[in-house]
């Protein structure tokens, strides 16, 4: 099954490629609300009228088109799904995104230097 995401902001820091973005949530609004707190009725019938966007939010870090990280947070429910973008939401995610490609970019370095050595010593100039 595809699953679609919808793009709310791409960003550049620090050489790194970062892309947030938004997908349907699969999980029903009851099973995240507490319907003695929330008028889940009410929920419901603004999310399928356009009224609140029920998502699941997407970060994902790359370099040259290689993601080297992604996090994922369900159950979002906003007005405008654009507010994550400045309400602390994605950053959080941003932030723990870029720690863990950070972690990997040593790492990813020498295996891509290893290979170039391979393939230097096979002849393949690309």
């Amino acid at each position: 099954m595809t699953r679609y995401y919808d793009e709310l902001a791409v960003y550049e820091r620090n050489g790194f490629d970062i892309i947030v973005d938004k997908t349907y949530e699969d999980i029903h609004p009851k099973d995240c609300f507490d319907d003695t707190q929330f008028d889940l009725a009410e929920m419901c019938h603004n999310i399928e009228h356009g009224n609140l966007d029920w998502f699941m939010l997407r970060v994902r870090v790359l370099v040259e088109g290689l993601e080297l990280s992604s996090e994922y947070l369900g159950a979002c429910l906003y007005e405008d799904a654009r507010e994550v973008l400045t309400d602390g939401t994605a950053e959080d995610l941003i932030g723990q995104c870029l720690d863990n490609a950070k972690k990997d970019v040593y790492r990813l370095y020498k295996k891509f230097q290893d290979l170039s050595w391979e393939l230097d010593a096979e002849g393949c100039n690309v």
